[in-house]
């Protein structure tokens, strides 16, 4: 039996592919590329076969038992047919069958072992499976960008149901406040928080800089950690996760708010971690699914 996976993890404009063990999920061969997702849907599929190619490293397809493929939502991950739309991504691609796309591109790969999960399920069992979350019984994964995804695990493996877990595991769609959970906890939620106070417009990055000397771009960090704790309160009162892994660029800046939010949290048992992962984490949760499968 082939031991490898060809594992990817399809962002909204970068994707990073590698090989991974099926037993011990090493990882190995990874490469990254940038992806017009803007492009026609065969320049996009043809990208994600020649960065899988370079991961395979010039061995032959017949090397792996599958491909393993992280996708943004919305996504058929059962019948692998993609349905972004509206969200300035990805727009050719509504409709494509990505199983028979990916199995047409790696003819030596079954189409049925081409498989796929969401990318934030994906990050979480990466996580689990080898970083910050490794072993823990009940997790949380919150992935913060531009946007949420989200998350929830029990025994290693995603659930979608249960006390305490909102519809399908979504919580950005979560009523918070007078809107919902991603109109306050969110990258674009800081940007403009600090454009607000600053009048100045900031990427993430460059306001987590400035909050060093910067006390306008601190107290941002904190009310977003306060807001975060409170969205979640509801989730861990219900779910109960021993530990939550909170992963995506915001997240690199996590030491900035991760303060506050545990404030509000307090007096639950549940741990705030930042992503150990980081990039590879939806890869290896991407092959973790594969095998479950």
């Amino acid at each position: 039996m082939n031991t490898w996976i060809l594992s990817y993890d399809v962002g909204g404009s970068h994707a990073t592919a590698g090989l991974v063990h099926q037993v011990t999920f090493e990882l190995q061969n990874v490469r990254s590329r940038r992806i017009d997702s803007a492009a026609a849907a065969e320049g996009i599929l043809d990208a994600l076969a020649e960065l899988g190619n370079d991961a395979l490293g010039g061995q032959s397809q017949a090397v792996v038992s599958g491909i393993a493929m992280s996708m943004p939502g919305p996504f058929d991950y059962e019948k692998g047919i993609c349905y972004i739309r509206g969200l300035a991504k990805y727009e050719q691609l509504y409709g494509v069958d990505f199983r028979a796309s990916m199995a047409e591109r790696f003819p030596k790969v079954p189409a049925m072992a081409v498989r796929f999960i969401n990318d934030a399920a994906a990050a979480l069992l990466g996580e689990i499976q080898a970083g910050a979350a490794k072993g823990a019984p009940r997790v949380i994964g919150l992935t913060i960008g531009t946007g949420i995804g989200s998350a929830f695990a029990v025994g290693g493996r995603i659930v979608t149901t249960g006390p305490g877990v909102p519809p399908e595991g979504y919580v950005y769609n979560q009523p918070f406040r007078d809107g919902v959970a991603e109109d306050f906890v969110s990258g674009r939620v800081i940007k403009k928080m600090y454009a607000k106070v600053a009048n100045n417009e900031c990427e993430v990055k460059e306001i987590a800089r400035r909050a060093a000397h910067d006390a306008a771009a601190k107290m941002i960090f904190c009310q977003f950690g306060q807001m975060l704790g409170e969205v979640l309160l509801p989730m861990v009162n219900g779910f109960v996760p021993d530990v939550i892994v909170l992963g995506g660029a915001v997240a690199r800046s996590s030491s900035l708010f991760l303060p506050a939010t545990r404030e509000v949290l307090q007096g639950t048992k549940v741990e705030l971690r930042p992503s150990s992962l980081h990039d590879s984490a939806g890869v290896i949760g991407a092959a973790v699914a594969w095998g479950q499968t």
